[in-house]
């Protein structure tokens, strides 16, 4: 065959379905990222978190059973200032509670589930993501491998999809399957068979709660990844973002707590607010966690605002968008 006649020529083997394209960018994602030994070691000490939760659970469920463990139900339940208010707000009488502890179970399981989304997952969330997703798009800028990708019939949007699907799974693991995990658990260890009809709810709050989580923090670290060829940049930026939004957070509310006591009489650490506040939205960790605890119903009637919610919707368009500009740029340049 002569030289000029070798060159691209139209593949005509069998081709995979459209809508697995992106699937195979993430799969090599997460093949390559999971022989890191540290993202290994931080998968396996995000578990722990999860064994305390089914614990909870487990030593709740073990007390709701007993006749004589009644009061027990009611301490554990309200031992804490939050638990105790989040209880009263959602209607618990604890007369009720006393009588039949099973009344409880909804509020105590959903509320465990939410301490384990706010704080564990949330964190290790944070410090998964930002070890890998800086390097996802701007190691590929850099090294220009994006072109061995969309060489193939693979458009920028599968290809950012891919990307996305990597953080996807990653985060389903470590947040999603403990999480339904816990709550089977805790149907297997329940003697009420009533259990269920009153739970049933909770896997789909559940799998809300980890859309609410994954889709804005897997947008923004595309964003960051994809407007610089260096990771450590994008690693630097995504740890900023939460550590400066949490810290403009709590000195913006602790300026505004200390005016609205003092409007109100109260003495400085007699009055702390559990109303919503609009500064959470300079905080991505605050507004996350409002938006889950209004998924998992902890928040008192008439207190839901949709301004947390606009702001993760627009920050998932603007981030993915931003990402796809990148790569598309890129590819024309």
């Amino acid at each position: 065959m002569p030289i000029l006649d070798i060159g691209y020529r139209e593949w005509q083997g069998e081709r995979s379905p459209a809508w697995t394209r992106a699937w195979v960018v993430a799969s090599t994602g997460v093949s390559l990222v999971w022989r890191g030994m540290w993202i290994k070691r931080l998968l396996m000490l995000m578990v722990m978190p999860s064994l305390v939760a089914a614990i909870f659970v487990a030593i709740f469920e073990q007390f709701a059973s007993s006749s004589t463990t009644q009061n027990e139900v009611v301490r554990m339940i309200l031992s804490g200032p939050s638990s105790s208010q989040m209880a009263r707000e959602a209607g618990l009488s604890l007369d009720e509670i006393r009588e039949d502890p099973s009344k409880a179970r909804h509020f105590a399981w959903t509320y465990i589930l939410f301490v384990l989304f706010r704080y564990p997952q949330s964190v290790g969330m944070i410090l998964l993501v930002g070890l890998v997703a800086p390097r996802l798009i701007s190691f590929d800028l850099r090294s220009r491998g994006y072109l061995l990708y969309l060489s193939r019939p693979l458009t920028p949007g599968e290809y950012v999809i891919g990307k996305a699907g990597v953080l996807c799974v990653l985060l389903f693991s470590i947040v999603t399957l403990p999480s339904l995990a816990i709550y089977l658990a805790g149907l297997c260890l329940s003697t009420d068979p009533g259990a269920i009809w009153v739970t049933w709810d909770i896997p789909f709050r559940i799998i809300a709660a980890s859309v609410v989580l994954i889709l804005p923090t897997t947008a923004i670290a595309l964003a960051l990844s994809s407007l610089t060829q260096e990771s450590r940049y994008a690693g630097f930026s995504w740890f900023a973002v939460w550590i400066l939004g949490q810290v403009t957070y709590s000195a913006m509310w602790a300026a505004t707590e200390m005016i609205r006591t003092q409007a109100q009489g109260y003495r400085a650490g007699e009055f702390i607010s559990t109303k919503y506040s609009p500064v959470i939205m300079f905080s991505p960790y605050e507004s996350l966690g409002y938006i889950q605890k209004q998924v998992f119903s902890l928040l008192p009637a008439g207190e839901s605002r949709l301004e947390p919610w606009i702001l993760m919707i627009a920050v998932t368009i603007i981030g993915y968008s931003i990402a796809y500009w990148r790569v598309a740029r890129t590819l024309k340049a």
